[in-house]
């Protein structure tokens, strides 16, 4: 019983990696737009597993990383 709750909780887990890493992404990436930013964040965060695929396979090209001074 134990060993189906933690199969199914990677199961539930998986999914959720591309959204957590571009929630984290897109902060750190220069847009040509401050909305275009907010409308791929919103996406992101709406849609989590759809939304996050279409930003790693659409979106993250057209943008550039911020450089950090530090």
């Amino acid at each position: 019983m134990t060993s189906q709750i933690i199969i199914l909780l990677v199961l539930l887990a998986i999914p959720m990696i591309p959204t957590f890493w571009a929630i984290l992404d897109i902060p750190k990436r220069r847009f040509t737009t401050p909305k275009g930013k907010i409308l791929w964040f919103v996406t992101v965060s709406t849609l989590p597993c759809i939304g996050a695929v279409l930003y790693i396979l659409f979106g993250r090209r057209h943008t550039e990383p911020i450089e950090m001074h530090g």
